[in-house]
């Protein structure tokens, strides 16, 4: 039906359009918290574009039920403030093929959001972890900031880099403070390095026109030595990747696992993410009768009940969740309301222009 691919098209138009607008806000406060991290030297700066690529999944989780909410309102909104919708009507067309555009719409939305909770979100954050957890124990170049004195993470030396280019350096300085094997303390001073990486991943520092400085005040033998290439490798450290799932946090977890897991955290988290996924055709349904305007009212007086609405819905939920994970609240008796409460609003809104409660408010008001 002609009629129905218009309204599917300028539906997905509009959702689009306001994902995408959605994506860059939550993307740009995801940078500048990632950019910070990277800036203090808590994360490497080559860690960027991957956790920044992997948070999607966290901002995906309010972003698809409120792009649909949003695209909806504002199509068929616009519609009915062209009075498109009334000449519909006017031909015969039902207000039932808006439903079906809804549901259409809601569907696919549904389903990116199931995959999104029950899947990418878990492994997304597992993956973020993995990340920075391995830039910690095998930590490269790229985590080295410029003119800053910094300590390995086993605490056994101090480096310091006047100059950092990809994967050289200049005035390089190195103490090792606690040497290991019985070796002596001892400084190095260059000119110049640079850093290789093998197949295996193996790193290799090299340090150009550097002194060597062996041993202590204390020690009567003292050594210097004079070198043009110093050669050192770095061995990378295997990062254990069977984790227990007592010691994962919540949102690592899958569907099975959380329904599993006595613990308040995880019911909090299971009934969260059946809120997210439920919210998408309860939204869908909620918004169709919102979106009725007429043409002479403004375009506030429409959107702002709708987003009120909707934000109400989404705070109440993640306060339940909050004080649900301090077992404060019963999550499945909250949520249940919740959710109860606004699938029978929708259900009035929905009824309230047909025959039955025309009827009944017709009784109501003559008394």
């Amino acid at each position: 039906m002609i009629i129905r691919r218009y309204l599917i098209k300028e539906t997905m138009k509009t959702q689009g359009a306001i994902l995408f607008i959605l994506l860059l806000i939550f993307f740009s406060q995801k940078l500048i918290k990632i950019l910070s991290s990277a800036i203090d030297g808590s994360i490497p700066r080559d860690l960027i574009m991957p956790l920044l690529v992997l948070g999607v999944s966290s901002m995906a989780d309010l972003i698809l039920p409120l792009s649909l909410f949003l695209g909806v309102l504002v199509t068929f909104g616009r519609l009915y403030s062209d009075s498109e919708m009334v000449a519909m009507h006017a031909c015969g067309i039902k207000r039932r093929l808006n439903y079906q555009v809804v549901l259409f719409l809601c569907v696919i939305t549904c389903i990116l959001t199931t995959i999104n909770s029950l899947w990418f979100g878990p492994w997304s954050s597992i993956k973020q972890d993995q990340l920075v957890e391995n830039a910690k124990i095998n930590p490269s170049l790229a985590g080295l900031l410029a003119g800053q004195f910094q300590q390995t993470p086993d605490g056994n030396s101090v480096i310091y880099i006047g100059n950092v280019d990809r994967n050289k350096m200049d005035n390089v300085f190195i103490a090792q403070i606690n040497p290991k094997n019985s070796q002596r303390p001892s400084i190095i001073i260059a000119n110049r390095g640079k850093t290789e990486e093998d197949k295996k991943g193996n790193q290799f520092i090299t340090l150009e026109d550097a002194n060597r400085y062996e041993g202590t005040a204390q020690l009567k033998e003292f050594r210097i030595s004079n070198f043009h290439n110093y050669l050192a490798i770095i061995k990378p450290k295997e990062l254990d990747t069977n984790v227990d799932e007592d010691k994962m946090d919540v949102q690592q977890l899958g569907l099975l696992e959380l329904h599993e897991n006595p613990t308040a955290k995880a019911k909090a988290e299971f009934f969260w993410r059946l809120t997210l996924i439920i919210s998408v055709p309860l939204m869908a349904f909620l918004v169709i009768p919102l979106s009725v305007s007429n043409p002479r009212q403004g375009r506030l007086a429409q959107i702002l009940p709708a987003l009120l609405l909707y934000l109400v819905y989404f705070l109440l939920s993640s306060s339940v969740k909050a004080n649900a994970g301090k077992e404060r609240l019963d999550p499945a008796l909250w949520f249940c309301m919740i959710n109860s409460g606004y699938f029978l609003l929708a259900l009035i809104l929905n009824c309230w222009d047909n025959l039955f409660m025309r009827k009944l408010r017709l009784k109501f008001t003559a008394f």
